[in-house]
């Protein structure tokens, strides 16, 4: 028996076992539904704008749930601030798209978490007036509508100003992360927040135009979002668990240079 005829048969038996793994309600006819930006590289992001089908890190791991489940895949792409609206329609069955993990979110939606992450302030590059959150009193930041970068990191920002008699800051609201990217390149507004694997992506293409200027400590973590229904959240669990036992996330991580750590997280919590 050749090593490939036994390579064959392990993944026909892999395959197979997947096939057989239990679906949540949300797979239809064999079909797995995702809502997802497409604009969050190097989680969600099309290569080309003419393509079809999103590429990163929460495609990868959609479609290795959707494997596990014995389903096909297909996407529904809106702006950020649609994810949510778009699932409780009924027109996606879940949400992977660099969103994170919340009480408010999970007042109306389940949230299983995958991954770590942080938030990171970006300024054009060689601006050396930014260096910490202080540095944004008076000033403009754009950020993505539908994002918690105001409620979480901003609002908290402002009070702190304001307490010590310093001018707040002024938010601006855009429909994509590029678009607030492009506010601080052509110099409209002084910065925007984005998170960390994200930021890192999008310097590294433009080194001579955007840099990190600070990088917040954070618990942050995103969550893969379901309409609530007794089962589901407990069968996405279950999956995670076993690409992670698997391996799945050791070498997603390594594919897109990350630390393994960023996908240790408590499936539970």
């Amino acid at each position: 028996m050749t090593a490939k005829f036994v390579t064959m048969v392990a993944l026909a038996t892999l395959a197979s076992t997947a096939a057989l793994a239990e679906q949540p309600s949300f797979v239809s006819d064999g079909s797995l539904n995702i809502c997802t930006t497409a604009a969050f590289p190097p989680l969600t992001y099309k290569r080309s704008p003419g393509d079809l089908t999103p590429v990163g890190i929460d495609v990868e791991i959609a479609e290795a749930l959707a494997k596990a489940w014995g389903a096909s895949t297909t996407y529904t792409v809106t702006d950020f601030s649609g994810l949510l609206p778009t699932l409780g329609s009924g027109r996606c069955g879940l949400i992977i798209s660099g969103i994170y993990v919340n009480d408010e979110r999970r007042k109306t939606y389940d949230g299983v978490r995958y991954m770590k992450s942080a938030t990171v302030l970006v300024t054009k590059a060689g601006n050396g007036a930014i260096g910490k959150p202080d540095d944004l009193s008076g000033l403009n930041v754009a950020l993505e509508a539908g994002t918690y970068y105001k409620e979480e990191r901003l609002d908290p920002l402002n009070k702190t100003l304001e307490a010590a008699g310093k001018a707040p800051v002024t938010i601006h609201n855009y429909p994509t992360q590029q678009a607030a990217y492009q506010q601080v390149i052509v110099g409209r507004v002084d910065a925007t927040l984005t998170e960390e694997a994200e930021g890192a992506f999008r310097v590294a293409d433009a080194r001579d135009t955007l840099q990190i200027a600070y990088t917040w400590q954070s618990d942050f973590t995103y969550g893969i979002y379901m309409r609530r229904k007794d089962g589901d959240q407990a069968v996405v669990r279950d999956a995670l668990r076993k690409l992670r036992d698997d391996g799945f996330f050791t070498a997603l991580a390594q594919k897109y240079g990350l630390k393994s750590a960023a996908f240790d997280v408590d499936y539970d919590k």
